[in-house]
């Protein structure tokens, strides 16, 4: 028997239909920015077509059509939405062994830009739903597909402009989407899959400093709007600020960090500190811990003179912040005025972007439906919900639709985050084991139906 209580060959038959679909998507090239998504949409078109599922081709660009598909269950029931975006981030061509768009397969994996984040979850939900239509849709409810545009950059066009402009496309009772969830660690035997319920905010700033402009061979040292950006970059950088620990954090940490650290990393007096040992002795598990302790300040961007022989009056940074729920922005300006201060510079603030935390309850008939699917297929995997630290298109549908359950999900069988070094997303050489995107599909069928019962 295959895996999954599939024989050979009908589990031969899923893998060849997914890599064929999941090789043509990764060989569009879909980078963002420009975007330029409809060509992608349109061989998910044509893919979906030919299995009797009908789809929509809508959005503020032509070039960029988000694809929404729709299939009715036998009888009455709730939404699944199954959503995942087609655009990717830019590939260096130079970094990587084989070619970014080339969608290969080889030594056992899929290698291409987006092969991770996401199109594979785009490939696996769109074969999901060709199997649930090929099979009559005997299920309660519908079942939508949605393949969307701009996740990337996410100013315009995509999920955010489906909610405003097509919300009868998109509302649903339930959402699966990308965000951390899915990934897994090993712990005392156990698989630990990782549920993501919620996102932290963008609390998102620049920092302004000023100071004498004037000739770059005569030094300003004690009045140079570079050097004190410099003592505020690392100032910052280095901050450690106050921690918090939810229960849904607390419990994170009960499932994956062993016995010694444990009790540490959830006190706020010694969190910090145990978090600072826990990166030496485990970076992947406290990759996914300490940024759920508090808000954290990342400068990214730096700017200040556009000659090299010219000293700048001014010069500012900016500043990735994101927070937690009960975190304020006037207490986050506080904290970076905390920072900022002592150092005896003249700084500016400013706000880039804000959003607020959101999240979806846990647990819910969708959390217990992926926790069934998994215990029959991996009897040693248990489920644990977690707030992801990055943006997903999640935050769009959850505040559109308030009584939505959105949680991100696409399970990584075989590959443990650990062997995935902490993930392969925006990397080099990004890849995704045959047997892992195979499954994907199979799951998510499975889910559909168990939901969907």
């Amino acid at each position: 028997m295959s895996p999954y209580g599939l024989d050979d060959r009908e589990w031969k038959g899923l893998e060849d239909e997914v890599l064929e679909l999941f090789t043509s998507i990764l060989r569009v090239d879909t980078t963002n920015p420009p975007g330029d998504e409809t060509a992608c949409a349109l061989v998910l078109r044509d893919y979906l077509a030919a299995n009797g599922v009908p789809s929509t081709l809508t959005g503020e660009l032509p070039e960029r059509q988000n694809l929404v598909a729709r299939l009715e269950g036998s009888r009455p029931g709730p939404t699944l939405v199954l959503m995942g975006h087609m655009d990717v981030v830019p590939a260096d061509e130079g970094e990587w062994s084989v070619p970014p768009f080339a969608g290969v397969v080889k030594d056992g994996y899929v290698w291409g830009c987006g092969a991770t984040d996401m199109k594979n979850q785009v490939a696996a939900e769109a074969v999901a739903v060709a199997h649930l239509a090929r099979s009559g849709a005997d299920f309660a409810g519908t079942v939508v597909y949605i393949a969307s545009v701009d996740e990337e950059v996410g100013t315009h066009c995509g999920v955010r402009w489906l909610c405003e402009h097509r919300p009868e496309l998109i509302r649903c009772n339930y959402l699966l989407n990308e965000g951390m969830g899915g990934l897994w660690l090993p712990v005392d035997g156990r698989k630990v899959v990782l549920l993501a319920v919620g996102e932290k905010a963008f609390a998102q700033f620049r920092i302004r400093t000023r100071g004498a402009g004037g000739h770059g061979s005569v030094p300003e040292k004690e009045r140079s709007a570079v050097i004190d950006l410099a003592k505020a970059v690392v100032a910052l950088g280095l901050y450690d600020p106050p921690a918090s620990v939810s229960p849904m954090t607390a419990a994170l940490i009960d499932a994956l960090v062993e016995d010694g650290l444990r009790e540490r990393l959830k006190d706020p007096a010694t969190a910090r500190e145990a978090a600072r040992d826990l990166r030496r002795a485990d970076p992947e598990v406290a990759g996914l811990i300490e940024p759920l302790l508090g808000v954290t300040f990342t400068p990214t961007i730096l700017e200040a003179s556009k000659a090299v022989n010219v000293i700048p009056t001014h010069a500012e940074a900016g500043v990735d912040c994101r927070i937690l729920p009960g975190m304020s922005l006037e207490q986050t300006r506080a904290l970076v005025a905390e920072v900022l201060d002592p150092l005896g510079i003249d700084w500016r603030f400013e706000w880039i972007d804000v959003t607020e935390p959101n999240a979806s309850p846990a647990p819910t008939a969708l959390s217990e439906s992926i926790a069934r699917v998994l215990c029959r297929d991996l009897p040693d995997a248990v489920l644990a919900p977690m707030w992801s630290a990055s943006f997903t298109d999640s935050r769009w549908v959850r505040e559109a639709f308030p009584g939505c359950v959105a949680y991100g999900f696409a399970p990584f069988p075989g590959e443990s985050l650990r062997a995935m070094q902490g993930g392969r997303d925006h990397m080099p050489d990004e890849r995704i084991a045959v047997g892992d995107v195979t499954y994907q599909a199979l799951f998510f069928e499975r889910v559909a139906r168990d939901l969907l019962a």
